[in-house]
């Protein structure tokens, strides 16, 4: 496995960023879902604590291919603590961990379709919505399926290509994409695009279907 060699070389001290991530998963595999550490880059100003390194945690879920509820996606302080000291005695002594979640992108979107003569307008609403909850999300989300990529922009023409091929659909009209407030339906002007900052992922806000 790739993640006993990583662990071995790491046991004492963890030195790249990459070795924290490998060790926070098998430190609390029950409740630690996914994991990302990122160094922050020099601003314009030059200003980085040496040796920073942030440790974005997303939690475990029951069901981590459907809809995640905002409550879902916040971190337990309990658990915070408990990561922070098992990685406080495997980090270099120049090396500040700060544990916090993501910043969570919440998209809804709005998808116009006529479903084929004889379709079952209920099973085809549901296999689109359960598409559209396992792709704009955290865990299993994304174009790779191991969870939206932190730092990656949604564009409109990713909806499209995530409901290609749905049965029974005989055409889509239209799709609107909306950068929407945890866990709400869409609302406000539809965008092309919802641009994710580094630490950032995309979450589902809640989608609807309308048969045309």
């Amino acid at each position: 496995m790739v993640l006993v060699p990583a662990l071995l070389r790491s046991r004492a001290r963890a030195v790249p960023e990459s070795a924290f991530e490998y060790l926070a998963l098998p430190a609390l595999p029950a409740v630690i879902g996914r994991v990302k550490c990122l160094q922050p880059l020099p601003s314009d100003a030059g200003r980085v604590v040496p040796g920073q390194v942030y440790v974005l945690v997303v939690p475990r879920a029951p069901n981590p291919e459907g809809y995640l509820t905002p409550e879902q996606l916040e971190l337990n302080p309990a658990d915070v603590k408990s990561l922070g000291a098992y990685l406080d005695e495997r980090r270099l002594l120049t090396t500040r961990l700060d544990i916090r979640q993501p910043a969570y992108y919440w998209a809804a979107c709005r998808a116009k379709l006529r479903a084929s003569p004889g379709a079952d307008q209920a099973q085809v609403n549901a296999e689109v919505l359960r598409r559209l909850y396992r792709f704009l999300n955290p865990l299993k989300g994304g174009p790779d399926g191991t969870g939206w990529p932190f730092g990656r922009t949604l564009y409109l023409s990713d909806i499209y290509q995530c409901l290609q091929g749905v049965p029974n659909v005989q055409f889509v009209r239209s799709i609107d994409l909306y950068a929407v407030k945890p866990g709400s339906a869409p609302a406000g002007q539809p965008v092309e695009s919802i641009e994710v900052i580094a630490h950032g992922v995309v979450a589902s806000g809640l989608h609807s279907v309308e048969f045309v």
